[in-house]
């Protein structure tokens, strides 16, 4: 499958900014079985300075300076991504009972350590752990506990953009029993490095469909988050606890780390007297076979 993704970001501000520092995590990069074919990002207006380069985690990061006053900010990604290579089930080996993956059990493995470990927003507790252990009794499958603790989170949990906020604990997520897709990729993560299973946040997007009947709107689609599971050896596959399935080919990433403060979309620092800031988002995930992508 080849989708045409268009993600643009524009910041209004009541008072001019006169200088803006921003990283963007907007651009796919040939990670999780993808392969970009055509990538750009043009903002408005003209930045000062601009640097691509990979970071840490081997995604692809936009480094922007922008030094003449504005009002406005604009930021367009567009690209264009096979997903045909994602995997779209548990690879051979990990019917192997889920005590192997864990970075006890691969002290060697640098992932398998580094994503098993506390991170910014997603802490180890004992709460976590005994929210995860139903879906690993001794000498179960890594792909049968994984698939249950996905599944459970779907049936137990109900999405509500209006139940936290972007900085949530997942504590508190785990208390409220609501949220959206950020807090359930956080919360299943944690859960996971709980256990001792490295794992780690995705960012990216996943096609969406318009209800029977309707048309496709323009804009209509957003950014996703989901869990990347690590199966050693330098191996990942996507699930996704908001929609109960595997990360296969309906899904492109963008960035994955440890948690949503590594791979957000757009952030970054202002210097301006304004007072309020509004912010406009639109996003165009479409396969190609589908038409040409419309940019409102």
């Amino acid at each position: 499958m080849i989708f045409e993704i268009r993600h643009r970001t524009t910041y209004h501000y009541n008072a001019a900014v006169t200088e803006s520092f921003a990283e963007l995590h907007v651009l796919p990069t040939d990670l999780d079985g993808q392969k970009v074919l055509e990538r750009s990002v043009v903002i408005e207006p003209d930045p000062d300075h601009v640097r691509q380069r990979v970071d840490y985690f081997g995604n692809a990061a936009v480094s922007v300076a922008i030094r003449e006053p504005h009002t406005t900010l604009s930021l367009e990604a567009a690209s264009v991504v096979d997903s045909s290579g994602r995997p779209t089930e548990f690879p051979a080996g990990s019917g192997d009972g889920w005590e192997g993956f864990t970075a006890d059990a691969n002290p060697a493995d640098l992932a398998a350590v580094e994503f098993s470990l506390d991170s910014p927003r997603v802490v180890r507790s004992a709460e976590l752990a005994a929210f995860a252990e139903p879906s690993f009794p001794a000498g179960a499958s890594l792909e049968v506990g994984v698939m249950d603790l996905c599944g459970r989170i779907f049936n137990e949990f109900a999405f509500d953009p209006d139940a936290t906020e972007v900085d949530t604990p997942v504590s508190e997520v785990l208390a409220l029993r609501r949220g959206v897709c950020q807090d359930f990729t956080h919360l299943m993560v944690g859960a996971l490095r709980s256990i001792g299973l490295p794992a780690c946040y995705v960012s990216g997007y996943l096609e969406t469909d318009p209800p029977p009947g309707q048309p496709r709107l323009t804009g209509a689609d957003r950014t996703h988050a989901w869990v990347g599971v690590y199966l050693g050896g330098d191996r990942w596959i996507g699930v996704d606890p908001t929609n109960n399935q595997i990360a296969g080919r309906r899904y492109v990433t963008t960035a994955r780390g440890r948690d949503y403060s590594e791979v957000s979309p757009l952030r970054g620092v202002i210097f301006s007297d304004s007072t309020r800031t509004s912010l406009e988002v639109a996003v165009d995930v479409i396969a190609r076979d589908q038409g040409v992508i419309g940019v409102s």
